[in-house]
C-alpha cells in the first residue's frame, strides 16, 4: 500500500485535475481546517518544536531554468521569524567551463530589503548576465522613476511574499486565514487543500497529503523569470550584427544600461507556479523536505537539494547588512 504521494502524483495534482469541493457549512469548514493544519503540525514534530522553531538555514545545490537558459549553482537560505530572510545564490550557467559565477543576494530585515549582485569572471566579450528572477521588477513603464521608498515596498513586499510562501511549505504557516478549498486526488492518493491570499492579492494553495499529513506541494502566480546576456564569445568587433549580438562588437555600457532599463520596463508575464516538497527526514525533531522541486506552467523549472539544515542556528547581527 502507498502511504506517501510520488512526485509523478504531485505533478497530476498539480494540474488539479480532480478537485472534489466540499459543501458543509461554514464552521464546518473552519473546523476541518483547524483539524487539517492540527495533524500537520502532529507530523512535522508536534506544535512544540514548531512553535520553537524561530530560525533556519538551508543549503545545498541546485539546477535552474531562467528565461530558456539553464543555470546551476548553491543556494543558501536564511529565516529568522517573523520577518528576516536572506538567500544567497551563486550560479553558474549549464554547461560553462569557466563562465562567469553570478552571486544574487537579497535580504528581508523587517521594513526594508535590499538586493545585490556581482558577476565575476566570464569569457571574453565583455560578457555581462542580467537577470530578473520571479516576482522581481517593476510593472509597465512610463511612469516616474519610482523613489527610494518606493523601491524599497516593492523589495519588501516581494520578499515577504517569498518568506511566505516557505514558511507555508515548511510549517503550513499563513499570514492570513486558510480557507478550505476541496480534495485533490490522483492515481496514487489524496490530499486536502488550503487556500490563503498573498499581499500580492494573488492565491496560494497548499496541498497536505491525507495519508502523511505532511505538506506536498506550495502552488501561486508569478511573473515569469528573465534573462538578458551582453556581449561574450563571438561577439566582437568587425563582424555583422547589432551590438553585443552575435558577430557584432561588445556593447556600450550605456546601451547595457538601455538594455537593463527595458528589460525592467517590460510589462513580465505571470505563470504558475508549484513548489513540489519530497524526501522528509527528522532534523532536531522537526520533519522537513531535502528536496524541492519547482514547476512553471506544468514544466521544470528548479531543483534544489538541501544537504544541510541548522535548526535555530547563531545568526549574526549583521548577516541582514548590505556589505
Amino acid at each position: 500500500m502507498r502511504s506517501v504521494i510520488t512526485t509523478a502524483g504531485i505533478v497530476v495534482l498539480a494540474a488539479v485535475i480532480q478537485v472534489d469541493r466540499i459543501s458543509i457549512s461554514p464552521l464546518a469548514a473552519q473546523n476541518r481546517v483547524a483539524g487539517i493544519v492540527s495533524e500537520v503540525r502532529k507530523a512535522l514534530g508536534g506544535e512544540d518544536k514548531v512553535a520553537g522553531l524561530k530560525g533556519l538555514s538551508a543549503e545545498g545545490p541546485f539546477r535552474r531554468t531562467m528565461g530558456g537558459r539553464d543555470m546551476e549553482g548553491t543556494s543558501t537560505v536564511t529565516i529568522a521569524r517573523p520577518d528576516k530572510m536572506k538567500r544567497v545564490d551563486e550560479m553558474q550557467m549549464g554547461g560553462m567551463v569557466g563562465g562567469p559565477t553570478i552571486e544574487r543576494t537579497s535580504v528581508l530585515n523587517g521594513t526594508t530589503a535590499w538586493d545585490d549582485t556581482a558577476n565575476r569572471g566570464g569569457m571574453g566579450g565583455g560578457m555581462q548576465i542580467v537577470m530578473r528572477g520571479p516576482g522581481e521588477g517593476p510593472g509597465p513603464g512610463g511612469g516616474p522613476a519610482p523613489t527610494p521608498e518606493q523601491l524599497n515596498e516593492v523589495r519588501v513586499r516581494r520578499m515577504r511574499v517569498q518568506l511566505q510562501r516557505l514558511t507555508a511549505a515548511l510549517l503550513a504557516e499563513a499570514s492570513t486565514p486558510w480557507v478550505d478549498a476541496g480534495i485533490a486526488e490522483s492515481s496514487e492518493g489524496k490530499a486536502d487543500i488550503l487556500e490563503t491570499k498573498e499581499e500580492t492579492g494573488r492565491t496560494l494553495r497548499l496541498f497536505i497529503d491525507q495519508a502523511t499529513h505532511l505538506p506536498l506541494m506550495v502552488q501561486y502566480q508569478d511573473p515569469k523569470p528573465m534573462v538578458m546576456i551582453n556581449g561574450g564569445p563571438g561577439r566582437g568587433p568587425g563582424g555583422p550584427g547589432g551590438p553585443g549580438g552575435p558577430g557584432g562588437p561588445p556593447p556600450t555600457p550605456e546601451q547595457v544600461q538601455q538594455r537593463v532599463a527595458e528589460m525592467q520596463r517590460t510589462p513580465p508575464a505571470l505563470g504558475t507556479f508549484a513548489m513540489h516538497l519530497s524526501d522528509y527526514k527528522k532534523v532536531d525533531g522537526i520533519m522537513l523536505p531535502h528536496k524541492i522541486e519547482t514547476s512553471l506552467d506544468g514544466e521544470p523549472n528548479e531543483e534544489w537539494t538541501i544537504e544541510k539544515y541548522k535548526v535555530n542556528p547563531q545568526i549574526k547581527a549583521d548577516t541582514w547588512e548590505k556589505k
